[in-house]
This record gives C-alpha cells, sequence and structure tokens, in this order.
C-alpha cells in the first residue's frame, strides 16, 4: 500500500502544474522572490544552502525558531518553512498564469525518518469535501478531519493524521485551496518506540507549518 501511495503522490506532482516553471503569462521563466540576499548574510542552515530553496524565502530573519518565511512563486500563498528541509527541484511545477503550483520538500540529511512533503496550490477548487474524498482515495483509506484553529480571516484550516503521515487542507471564500500531505518511513533497525518518537515530533513540526499558510487573493506573484 505504501509503495502505490509514494508512486501516485510522485505522478500527481509531476503532472497538476504541467512542463517547466511559468511566470503568469504562458512563458517558461522562473519569477523566484527577488531574494537579494548576500551570502555573508545568509543563515547557516540547509534551506539557505540550497540555491533552489533559497529563491522562495523573502528574509533571512526566522519567523520563529527554526523556520523562514516562504512565498510560493505564483504568490498566492506564504508559509512558514523549516530550515533543515529543501524543495526538491527536479518535482517542483506551476501551473500557467499561477493557477497551480507544486512545492515539494523533504530532509536531505535525517537519516532515521524518510520524510517526502508536497504541497499544492490550487485557483480553481469548488468544494473543500470533493478535495477530502480525493485524499481518502489516495491514502485508500476513510481520513477524518479536524478544525485547525488561525488568526487568517476568511480562511478555513484542517488537519489530519494517519499512519504514514499527516495532511492539511486550506480554502478560502475565493475558491482557492491547498493540499498539504506528507509521507514517511523510518529505517530498519529503529525500535518502534525510536520510530514513534521521531513520527510524533515530525508530526508538530508539520502541523505548525500547516497553520502557519496564508492565502492571498492577488496570485500575479
Amino acid at each position: 500500500m505504501r509503495l502505490k501511495i509514494v508512486i501516485a503522490l510522485i505522478l500527481t506532482t509531476l503532472i497538476i502544474g504541467g512542463c517547466g516553471v511559468s511566470n503568469g503569462d504562458g512563458s517558461n521563466q522562473s519569477s523566484g522572490n527577488n531574494n537579494q540576499n548576500e551570502t555573508k548574510d545568509k543563515p547557516d542552515v540547509e534551506a539557505f544552502n540550497d540555491q533552489f530553496t533559497e529563491e522562495f524565502l523573502t528574509s533571512t530573519e526566522p519567523v520563529r525558531e527554526g523556520y523562514y518565511p516562504l512565498k510560493a512563486k505564483s504568490g498566492a500563498f506564504t508559509l512558514d518553512f523549516p530550515e533543515d528541509m529543501i524543495i526538491d527541484k527536479t518535482r517542483y511545477n506551476i501551473g500557467p498564469y499561477n493557477r497551480s503550483e507544486v512545492i515539494p520538500f523533504y530532509h536531505p540529511e535525517n537519516k532515521d525518518l524518510v520524510a517526502d512533503v508536497i504541497v499544492e496550490y490550487y485557483s480553481f477548487v469548488v468544494s473543500e469535501e470533493s478535495s477530502k474524498d480525493s485524499l481518502s482515495n489516495r491514502f485508500g483509506e476513510e481520513i477524518e478531519f479536524e478544525t485547525l484553529e488561525t488568526s487568517v480571516k476568511g480562511q478555513y484550516t484542517e488537519f489530519a493524521e494517519t499512519d504514514d503521515g499527516v495532511l492539511g487542507l486550506i480554502w478560502n471564500d475565493n475558491s482557492q485551496q491547498i493540499q498539504f500531505y506528507s509521507l514517511w518511513n523510518c529505517i530498519e533497525g529503529l525500535s518502534e518506540e525510536q520510530c514513534a518518537e521521531l513520527k510524533n515530533s515530525e508530526k508538530e513540526k508539520l502541523k505548525s507549518v500547516i497553520e502557519s499558510i496564508e492565502l492571498f487573493e492577488n496570485r500575479s506573484g
């Protein structure tokens, strides 16, 4: 089951945004976030040591300990990005006219817990209930979501947990939506207790990322 889920998520990442990177007018150019941070000012953390990931980060000042502000290239949303993770350039996609975007990220150095996270943005989703059904189908089980309270007005956030990872669903009254999901797997040799501890720590970390997501009606970037 886990292998089928992984394959499905990778295929989704590759096809959602189409080929290449759109700058919003249908052309395939990366717009970036005009990050002009000088090398000497950059924090010595994984997120800033990866050139592609750095393009998304808008400040070298953390928004809270261990997290830096990220703005999607579509301009559609922001989130608190973990300093010890990087974006997978090979699977990143942005759709024509910034109508969709897929941001996959992972831990490049964590040898004990293999974690893969995907953030999918859509500007045209009609129903959050249909998205919940879609997520349940992807994971092959009925998923129960719980409401997360955030300070963003007109935005709704829900969270769910499975044996293989965590999920988030964020939407607003403008039919914009983000589907956030992760998969993790402990390496062989770890005890059940060690694995459970790692998964719980990762769950809380990713839950805080989900809570930090903020959608914006202006999607011009």
